[in-house]
């Protein structure tokens, strides 16, 4: 196993005759797998031969007759084809394990599921994925074996999942009919057919209908996904509140909407909650504080509205707010600074307002590399690795981000809202994050040249705001950068077109009326005011804080006022001089305006 052996199966291997287990997988292997080669292996237990190079035909009756078989794989061998339905055959052994993925199965016999795993009553793990299977799903496939792990998933499967025909109920605890064709809504009874049910995912099908009130009676239900079907109408109440094993709930790209989550919600284990691209309104349902482990809430494209709440902000394990494309408003809670672990914050296309908060800087994982940990569920025998599924948008494109590259992905996109205000120069400490958008809202003030600082930066989007002054020559220094614009505001001068940004067209610079310099058109000249850049510390001068300012007030008329007064208290020679001053000036200012009476009775009023 995992040895990088080459070429084919050794013909001294079938005088073996008490070898139980065979083990090739992950190898290089190529060539036909010799039909006679197992006829004196009479005693062997397991056959595992996949992740190879085999091809040609075999057919599955070449094991027939090795009745001590209890384990057989083939699986991911791309130009391997494997026929079960021909010729006739009639098995000897009860197989545990079976596992023939992606390897081009009963391509001569319709694609069809096959027959013989009818009859294997012992059979624990199943996997029949991506061979383009079609038909419908047997009952017996579900119902007849003592199954624990059946997987489907990447098939051509049509109907619905089927009744039991002996009012059995299925043993399976890992079931995976995603990325097929099934279209009927769920059987109504669903939690009374897959009580035992652990791992249940349907996603990417064309499932009509409503989720079942009875999936709430599957109580040890931990990873749910429905994503990616046509599924309507509001969340069953059951399933929040009974299934409170739940670790990964998935309703993405649906019909569904009413409340996410009710308020007496008890999800107590929940650390993935994904319900984008539905249309769900209210708020954000309180009942997450029952959840402290979450650490991904994808929210996206929904009718959601009123604010933030501070509280969600408490949940320290957050790593992911996905709320774009809703109707959320207010300030942008400067809680939120607290979550030391985000790595993804997208609140774009809603209507916040105020300003951008100046304490992003304390989030540690957009300052320093930190991988997001994504924690293994352990499913009785079986263990899920969660690749959790999250869009966001950078460089101008929607991407999905899973498995590693999500958890090495960090971003924040605050675009299309009606924030106002400065960019805060703290903005440039977050030296790990790789798209920044805040385009489309109110910003004014100048460019930060703190953005030196962000060179792991692979978008940054400033268009389409009130920003003034010069285009920062450090930014030319941002090797990193695919995609940039400052498209549509009132910048000015001579664009810095060097280094790095010789990469980026006129589009990334049209709608400043006083740019001027390559790649645009407009010439440099005298005519085009030309403001320097400003002293950024200004932003952070002592005087600007209103408090300092009116103390430096206070205290400079009080030491203004008592530097002259007390002088004259301690001094008595000053004392008598300045009150002769005094008096001297107050007895000249009555003379003059005695004269100055007299002249107007005598002028004005003869």
């Amino acid at each position: 196993m995992n040895n990088s052996i080459e070429g084919g199966i050794h013909s001294c291997m079938e005088g073996m005759h008490n070898l139980r287990m065979l083990d090739l997988s992950y190898n290089h292997l190529t060539g036909k797998i010799p039909s006679f080669f197992f006829n004196n292996l009479t005693m062997i237990e397991y056959i595992y031969l996949s992740n190879n190079q085999f091809m040609g035909m075999v057919s599955f009756s070449i094991f027939a007759n090795l009745s001590q078989l209890l384990g057989v794989d083939l699986s991911n061998n791309v130009q391997l084809e494997v026929e079960t339905q021909h010729p006739h055959w009639v098995p000897t052994f009860q197989l545990q394990r079976l596992s023939l993925e992606n390897c081009n199965l009963n391509q001569l016999s319709s694609r069809t599921i096959p027959s013989f795993i009818s009859t294997q009553l012992n059979l624990l793990q199943l996997n029949l994925g991506h061979n383009s299977l079609k038909g419908t799903i047997p009952s017996w496939l579900l119902y007849n074996t003592s199954g624990e792990t059946v997987l489907l998933s990447g098939n051509l499967l049509e109907g619905s999942i089927p009744q039991s025909t002996h009012n059995t109920t299925s043993s399976v605890r890992f079931l995976d009919i995603s990325e097929n064709n099934l279209s009927e809504p769920l059987p109504t009874n669903i939690g009374t057919l897959f009580p035992q049910l652990n791992y249940f995912n349907l996603s990417k099908n064309i499932l009509q209908g409503r989720i079942p009130s009875s999936m709430g009676e599957i109580r040890h239900l931990q990873v749910l996904d429905l994503s990616s079907n046509n599924l309507l109408g509001e969340m069953p109440h059951q399933l929040s509140k009974n299934c409170t094993q739940l670790v990964y709930l998935n309703v993405s790209s649906n019909r569904l909407q009413g409340d996410i989550l009710p308020i007496d919600a008890n999800l107590t284990r929940l650390q993935y909650l994904l319900v984008s691209n539905n249309n769900f309104t209210g708020i954000i349902p309180s009942s997450l504080l029952n959840s402290p482990d979450l650490m991904i809430l994808d929210m996206q494209k929904n009718t959601l509205s009123d604010t933030i709440p501070s509280w969600l902000f408490s949940l320290p394990k957050l790593v992911s707010i996905l709320l774009g494309h809703n109707f959320f408003r207010g300030h942008i809670p400067i809680q939120l600074c607290q979550l030391s672990n985000l790595h993804t914050l997208d609140l774009s296309n809603n209507y916040f307002s105020g300003n951008i908060p100046s304490c992003l800087n304390s989030i540690s994982s957009w300052k320093k590399a930190d991988q997001i940990q994504i924690s293994d569920i352990f499913l009785t025998r079986t263990v899920f690795h969660p690749r959790p599924s999250t869009s966001f948008t950078t460089k101008g494109f929607t991407y999905s981000y899973e498995g590693l590259p999500f958890s090495l992905m960090t971003g924040i996109d605050l675009s299309r809202n009606q924030l106002e205000g400065d960019i805060p120069f703290q903005i440039g400490d977050l030296g790990e994050l790789l798209s920044l958008n805040f385009s489309n809202n109110l910003l004014t003030g100048y460019l930060p040249q703190s953005f030196q600082n962000l060179k792991s930066l692979e978008s940054l989007d400033l268009s389409h705001n009130m920003l003034v002054g010069r285009i920062p020559y450090e930014l030319s220094q941002l090797d990193s950068l695919g995609a940039f614009s400052v498209a549509y505001n009132n910048l000015s001068g001579k664009i810095p077109f060097e280094n790095h940004l010789t990469t980026f067209g006129k589009d990334s610079y049209e709608g400043n009326q006083d740019l001027c310099g390559p790649p645009l058109e407009r010439n440099c000249s005298l005519e085009i005011p030309s403001q320097p850049p400003r002293d950024e510390g200004k932003k952070s001068r002592v005087l600007d804080n209103p408090v300092i300012f009116y103390s430096f007030v206070v205290m400079s008329y009080a030491l203004g006022f008592w530097g002259v007064i007390g002088f004259l208290i301690l001094n008595k020679n000053w004392r008598h001089k300045y009150f002769r001053a005094m008096d001297a000036y107050i007895d000249r200012s009555t003379e003059k305006l005695l004269e100055f009476s007299r002249y107007l009775k005598n002028c004005c009023f003869k």
